[in-house]
């Protein structure tokens, strides 16, 4: 049986502070997307267009943290592979496709809010709750296609990389290395953030006096929309402040370096995580139905919490009556032997030991 390769000599504290970072951020993940799509499923006034969208980044960052998330820690805690070569592998298909469909799905958002606020007449021709659906499934299906295209053809497999603790891409030779490296920088970052800024920057410019705004109240876009066009700007922005210095580790290193120490190439799959972190942080802080929704969610897991506690108390009540119960059956018990007493002395019968024990039952 092969061992899987282990990571590089690490420090203590080093080894102590990467393990508590990724095993927190899994955590916070899991939390705030399962938090975002159950908001989505208990308040029906959610359910629209846009937050499809929203539903989807979550299901792309909850798988995130669930599968590549848990791998890249339990490999930080234990110094080496802890998945199968099967589970790598597919950890590794899913650290890039959701890596590719999350900014593909930022960019769908951004191109949503183009039309809902500067082109509203057409909004509802290209975008609807079905055609949304179809488009993200379509969506997902070609980038798994792309994803799956390396491997398919022999160009490259996952496999794990020590210096960055995941399972990810090990090519054949540098040209498709280089090659693939480039087609995924030019399409998923150049053109899908440049086309997420032109969309935004438009989104701004309709909104940006009051008179535009009375315009496009008339227009039917109210100003919860446009609120909601910042909020989902900022989450794209924070997106990019996560995948841009990301990207650019990726290029350093497949391209200029070719091969990446430990400290540098662990960036990647840390930032990878806190992007997972940061969308329902920042959807569930700016956006007042969400807020309202987590609200109601936590109280209502306090509520559960309070309820379980008042079982406990009553329980604990009724045990305690139950033996008060039953002391007063037993002294019941005692006062009928008494009179029995009582009536032995009537008769003539005098029984001393009785007595006493008569007096310590009612004392």
């Amino acid at each position: 049986m092969m061992t899987s390769p282990a990571l590089p000599p690490r420090s203590t504290g080093l080894i102590i502070f990467e393990s508590i970072a990724s095993v927190t951020l899994i955590v916070f993940s899991v939390i705030g997307n399962v938090f975002i799509l159950t908001a989505l499923y208990r308040n029906p006034r959610l359910r629209n267009t846009t937050n499809i969208y929203i539903a989807a980044l979550a299901i792309t960052d909850l798988l995130n943290a669930s599968i590549p998330g848990t791998s890249f820690a339990s490999a930080i805690i234990a110094g080496r592979l802890v998945y199968s070569m099967p589970g790598c592998r597919l950890s590794g298909f899913l650290v890039h496709f959701l890596t590719y469909v999350s900014m593909a799905t930022m960019t769908l958002t951004a191109v949503n809010r183009y039309f809902r606020v500067v082109k509203p007449q057409y909004y509802k021709k290209v975008f609807g709750d079905k055609r949304s659906c179809y488009i993200i499934a379509v969506l997902w299906l070609l980038i798994a296609a792309f994803v799956l295209y390396p491997t398919a053809f022999g160009v490259a497999e996952f496999s794990f990389q020590p210096a960055s603790s995941f399972c990810a891409y090990t090519f054949a030779n540098k040209g498709s290395e280089v090659a693939f490296t480039l087609t995924v920088v030019s399409v998923l970052v150049v053109f899908c953030l440049s086309l997420v800024g032109v969309c935004y920057y438009q989104v701004s410019k309709a909104t940006r006096s009051h008179n535009a705004g009375v315009f496009l109240s008339l227009q039917g876009v109210s100003a919860h929309e446009i609120k909601l066009s910042k909020v989902l700007f900022i989450m794209v922005f924070a997106f990019a402040l996560c995948w841009i210095p990301t990207f650019g580790v990726i290029l350093l290193t497949r391209l200029i370096l070719g091969r990446a120490p430990h400290g540098l190439a662990v960036m990647i799959p840390f930032l990878l995580q806190t992007s997972s972190v940061l969308n329902p942080i920042i959807y569930g802080a700016l956006s007042p139905p969400f807020r309202r929704e987590f609200r109601r969610l936590i109280a209502f897991k306090r509520a559960v919490c309070l309820s379980d506690e008042s079982h406990r108390s009553v329980n604990t009540g009724i045990a305690v009556a139950l033996e008060r119960g039953l002391a007063l059956e037993q002294i019941s018990v005692r006062h009928n032997s008494v009179s029995d007493i009582f009536c032995s002395e009537r008769n003539g019968l005098n029984n001393l030991p009785q007595r006493e024990e008569q007096k310590v039952a009612w004392i």
